[in-house]
């Protein structure tokens, strides 16, 4: 897929190209150490990467770096995070093993979970050496696209405007002296002026030039969906200069959906949110959170999949809990991501997505302890027999068609099956990813 490169950024460099600070690039999960042999000169590269994580992220460092001794691990997350002292560009875990048309895949279906998700798990962040193959923006259109029209559909923008015409019948009020001069001028005429409600507005002005900007940018599915778009703005004037329209926006008085619609703008205007990989071309890049993306996907996919056969899928159930106190008061509260319910309330099947690299070469096939001991509890609480684990799949054995792996317990004398189920990301498509999971999950 093409690569859009933002108009302030140079279209050509070379993995040479000298920069301000030391680059260091990793995927996710890899140990970044201090000192001999490591990429790290001193524990201030560590301070200095997760004091510009909170900056730049205004999320924990906890979640999302692992710190031991003198050596930090990126977790939960890809992209490019500069720092006072480096810039520390990070690619998705298993993508340094993948050719070029894998690694393509699975930008494009990054890009469309990021679409599926309304692009709400990342962040625009500064220049980054990114592959050419990614086509973000194509995505990010498409979210712009619908969330306008569902935002249109609850509200559409107008504001109060006073007109001031010549016209052949009065309209509000007659206009003097004007009009002794257009009675002279043009007999018949009358000058009037009168207040009228009107679309052409700066919101909406913002998202004309966005739809402008990028019809000839995108494929003939896309843009047939932005004319759609424009058509319901055309009483809108295209501007030409969108930067002067900026000023006039009360956010403020916006909605939320609005609002976020407006944040969308100003990415897309800018050219921003375009690659996430590791590669020759500097451009524009984004952090995208990884881990609460997939599960982001995953919760959608099951919900639809529930619905289908008849039940009901809850994410992030609350309310039950391991333990009680001597007041019986509930403590160590358990909340599984996904849980599937009958009409009667049964507790059918519970998932749990991780956002982690699976190695068929090993026994547990990488599965972590841990997680097994949670879904087991999940499952034991709920009374529930049919457990999951879903992973994304990035190998180049099953990465382009989906595994699924059936493991049983037996915990006090009940039976568990436990599905560790691998979602294909090196599909031609995302839909290869759908369809794999619904189909583990309806049979």
């Amino acid at each position: 897929m093409a690569q859009l490169i933002p108009a302030n950024s140079p279209q050509k460099t070379c993995r040479h190209r000298p920069l301000m600070k030391p680059l260091i690039q990793c995927k996710e999960w890899s140990k970044l150490s201090v000192g001999s042999g490591g990429k790290l000169q001193g524990d201030e590269d560590i301070t200095s990467i997760l004091r510009a994580w909170r900056q730049k992220t205004g999320r924990d460092p906890a979640g999302y770096f692992d710190v031991t001794g003198s050596a930090i691990i990126p977790k939960f997350w890809s992209g490019t995070l500069e720092t006072s002292r480096l810039r520390l560009e990070v690619a998705p875990m298993g993508s340094d093993l993948l050719g070029v048309k894998q690694r393509a895949n699975l930008d494009a279906n990054l890009t469309a979970m990021l679409a599926y998700a309304t692009s709400s798990q990342s962040v625009s962040s500064g220049l980054s050496h990114v592959s050419e193959h990614g086509n973000r923006y194509e995505a990010l259109v498409s979210v712009f696209c619908h969330e306008l029209q569902l935002a249109r559909r609850r509200l559409i923008l107008r504001r109060y405007v006073t007109k001031r015409e010549s016209i052949n019948a009065p309209k509000g009020r007659i206009v003097f002296p004007a009009q002794c001069y257009e009675s002279i001028r043009r007999p018949g005429m009358v000058a009037s002026e009168w207040v009228s409600l009107t679309e052409d507005i700066a919101e909406n002005r913002i998202f004309k030039a966005v739809l402008t900007l990028y019809r000839p940018r995108c494929a003939s599915g896309l843009r047939a969906k932005i004319d759609e778009c424009a058509a319901e703005l055309d009483g809108v004037q295209i501007p030409s200069d969108v930067t002067v329209e900026w000023p006039r926006v009360r956010t403020d008085r916006l909605p939320n959906d609005y609002v976020e619609l407006l944040r969308l703008s100003q990415m897309l205007l800018n050219d921003e949110g375009v690659g996430v990989f590791a590669g020759d071309t500097l451009a524009v890049g984004e952090i995208i959170f990884t881990s609460r993306l997939f599960e982001s996907y995953v919760t959608k996919e099951v919900k639809h999949a529930a619905s289908v056969a008849g039940l009901i899928a809850s994410s992030q159930s609350r309310g039950m809990f391991l333990c009680s106190n001597e007041n019986d008061a509930g403590i160590f509260e358990l909340i599984p991501d996904m849980r599937i319910v009958n009409s009667a309330g049964k507790t059918r099947a519970v998932l749990d997505a991780k956002w982690k690299e699976l190695d068929q070469g090993n026994r547990s096939r990488g599965v972590k302890r841990e997680d097994i001991y949670q879904l087991l509890v999940y499952g034991a609480k709920y009374k529930c027999e049919e457990l999951f684990l879903v992973y994304p799949d990035v190998s180049l054995e099953t990465g382009a068609a989906g595994h699924l792996e059936n493991f049983s317990a037996d915990l006090g004398g009940t039976l568990y099956k436990i599905g560790i189920v691998s979602i294909p990301m090196l599909g031609s498509r995302l839909e290869t990813a759908s369809s794999f999971l619904r189909q583990v999950l309806l049979s």
